[in-house]
């Protein structure tokens, strides 16, 4: 695809999903956004990115190397039941099971 080039992100999907992190977040409107800060939603808007960055990969990646990467994930939850602390545990779980939601439905 494009010579392993990322397809290009729509900036205006990008924001609304910024928006919509932002919202979640930080309960806006129920509190200003003056007291919120331009930080806040600066982070927000690197999550959307992340977000939308993480999706182009996926977009990009070839059936055959999604289905590997399935079965590594896995892998890695079959051997998750190794790790003593619960909500390390369960945050690996998550992880996992969510990016092979995300490489399943691509």
């Amino acid at each position: 695809m494009n010579g392993g080039a990322m397809p290009k992100i729509d900036r205006k999907a990008l924001m609304s999903r910024a928006w919509a992190i932002f919202r979640q977040t930080y309960k806006f409107p129920q509190i200003k956004f003056s007291a919120i800060g331009r930080d806040c939603f600066a982070w927000a808007l690197k999550q959307a990115w992340v977000e939308a960055r993480r999706a182009a990969r996926v977009a990009a990646l070839s059936s055959t190397d999604k289905a590997e990467r399935i079965e590594a994930l896995q892998g890695l939850i079959d051997r998750a039941d190794g790790i003593d602390s619960g909500p390390q545990w369960k945050a690996t779980i998550r992880e996992c099971r969510a990016e092979m939601r995300q490489l399943q439905a691509a």
